[in-house]
């Protein structure tokens, strides 16, 4: 007669968007387990060690290791925090981290975030509010992209290492001569 009905929506405080159907998202993604289901670390765990896995994973607790989900996509929650390096395909920061964010697709960091370490990343999505301490790497030709996920880096982005290397070797070779001094300038302007 009387039953509880849990609300499938997520908090309004928790800004990291809720999985999709796992019938929807399965046949949207193909690196996702065939179960399509969805890992959740919830608020109330933590965890010390490494974290393995080849399905979606959310962080809602307290993680302190490496989490590695290479094929796949984190998310950490609002109430997230993590200390550790992350690897994922594509990774959603709403929460705490310390430690380094790897991804051979996407990061993006919501206005709830507070990071302290290090992004590398092809492509990077950063909203106003958020917190970053740290340095970003976006070369898709970085040595620990390319270690990690051996390769199979989104080089879809018009920033290439190549191209910049190119431009700096061109002006080089126009500039090869030694940079005018004052008196040489002087002397330009009166002839």
């Amino acid at each position: 007669m009387f039953s509880k009905h849990k609300p499938d929506s997520v908090p309004a405080d928790h800004t990291v968007p809720p999985p999709a159907s796992p019938k929807s998202t399965a046949q949207a993604d193909g690196s996702r387990d065939k179960t399509g289901r969805t890992a959740i670390i919830g608020a109330q765990t933590s965890i010390k060690g490494n974290v393995l896995g080849e399905e979606e994973l959310v962080i809602d607790g307290q993680v302190a290791g490496t989490v590695e989900f290479q094929h796949n996509t984190v998310s950490i929650g609002n109430t997230g925090r993590m200390e550790g390096d992350i690897y994922a395909q594509t990774l959603h920061v709403a929460g705490h981290v310390e430690g380094r964010l790897i991804a051979s697709h996407k990061i993006s960091i919501h206005h709830t975030a507070y990071i302290v370490g290090t992004i590398i990343t092809p492509c990077l999505v950063l909203e106003d509010g958020a917190v970053f301490q740290g340095s970003i790497d976006m070369d898709a030709e970085n040595e620990v992209l390319l270690s990690a996920f051996e390769g199979e880096i989104d080089k879809s982005t018009p920033h290439r290492a190549q191209d910049q290397k190119d431009t700096v070797d061109d002006f080089e070779e126009a500039d090869a001569t030694t940079p005018t001094s004052e008196e040489d300038i002087y002397h330009e302007d009166k002839s």
